[in-house]
């Protein structure tokens, strides 16, 4: 059984805002041609300036009210934490302002608030020497913890999706063998200088059996060799990004008939590999919409993009395509992935702000 779910419900550039056509940034140094979405949607650039010294952004994360975006910058620091520190920034979303800048050790990747709290929880290291770092967003304190004690986590930690007050599911990344957990949960005990981690697996990196969703037949050989990005789906389902078969993994409650699934992914007939997958979901106030803005961020270019468009249907799907650097519009029934937006130089991090559009409140429904 895999899992009982307890959820509750750069040098300096200057950019144009982008749309479809003809558009670019201008570096210092040369004229570069910018991403091209196609029609309906509009790419933009999002107006915050980093602080100095903040470089290559990945992970990212819009506040419950999608007034703030709080932005990883990795500095080009090793996936081992050698060197750093990473900086961790929040802007207000209205005006591009820097509301704190963080300095992190180590190499910030994943990425997330918790809907219950507020609380900011971050991870470090996904090659190795992995840590844990929590901010209170109120006052920019924050203590980073090394996860050391456990024999679960041979490598480092990838991204991290809440299931409770003050525990999370994490990506375990670079694991060292395959008796080892692709997914963990992390759950912190006690307060301030007294608090301390345990660790439980969740699901193996080879397990058992599997359902692919596209032939609709069980597998019993996957192994999931390049766990990375993970979202949460709106009925309350994991869903891991693996680099290693190009495919998405659905984690289901245990005692689903089919507790896991495969969606192996392709993109123009062939495999495609992906580095981050949303829904038109909030993880954070765990709400959906059919209007809102999709932050995208491209780590070597060093710009933090804005997707929009007028219609965003119920609940779809949108993976960051990082070999091809597309963004691309997911189809969870047969795993073809259609681009919508080409030509990013180094696309990574993707998080959805949801816009209230409805006629009638969820609680009025």
């Amino acid at each position: 059984m895999y899992l009982g779910l307890r959820l509750v419900a750069r040098p300096l550039m200057l950019a144009m805002t982008l749309s479809v056509g003809a558009a670019f940034f201008v570096n210092v140094d040369q004229a570069q041609a910018a991403p091209s979405a196609v029609a309906p949607y509009t790419l933009g650039t999002f107006k915050g300036t980093p602080p100095s010294g903040a470089t290559m952004p990945d992970d990212i994360s819009v506040s419950a009210d999608c007034a703030d975006l709080w932005v990883g910058y990795g500095n080009g620091v090793d996936t081992f934490g050698h060197g750093g520190p990473s900086n961790l920034v929040e802007y207000d979303i209205a005006s591009g302002a820097v509301l704190q800048n963080l300095t992190i050790p180590g190499h910030l990747d994943g990425l997330k608030i918790n809907p219950q709290t507020g609380i900011v929880w971050a991870t470090q290291n996904e090659d190795g020497n992995p840590t844990l770092t929590i901010v209170n967003p109120k006052n920019g304190k924050f203590e980073t913890s090394p996860i050391i004690k456990s024999s679960l986590i041979t490598g480092g930690l990838d991204d991290l999706v809440f299931s409770g007050l003050n525990s999370a599911f994490v990506t375990a990344s670079s694991q060292v063998d395959a008796t080892t957990p692709v997914i963990v949960e992390i759950s912190v005990k006690g307060k301030k200088k007294k608090s301390s981690l345990s660790v439980t697996s969740v699901l193996p990196g080879a397990p058992a059996s599997v359902w692919n969703v596209v032939t609709n037949t069980a597998e019993t050989s996957d192994m999931i060799g390049d766990p990375d990005s993970m979202t949460l789906d709106p009925a309350g389902e994991l869903v891991l990004d693996n680099r290693s078969d190009d495919s998405l993994y659905i984690v289901r409650n245990s005692s689903a008939a089919k507790p896991l699934l495969r969606v192996p992914l392709t993109l123009a007939d062939s495999p495609v590999e992906v580095d981050d997958t949303i829904f038109t979901y909030s993880l954070t106030s765990r709400e959906s919409s059919t209007a809102g803005t999709i932050y995208v961020t491209d780590t070597a270019a060093n710009i933090i993009y804005t997707l929009t468009k007028p219609y965003f249907p119920a609940n779809e799907v949108y993976t960051a395509a990082n070999v091809a650097n597309d963004v691309g519009l997911v189809d969870l029934n047969t795993g073809v992935v259609t681009p919508v937006v080409t030509g990013f130089t180094g696309i990574h991090g993707m998080a959805f702000a949801p816009t209230p559009v409805a006629i009638t409140s969820p609680a009025g429904r």
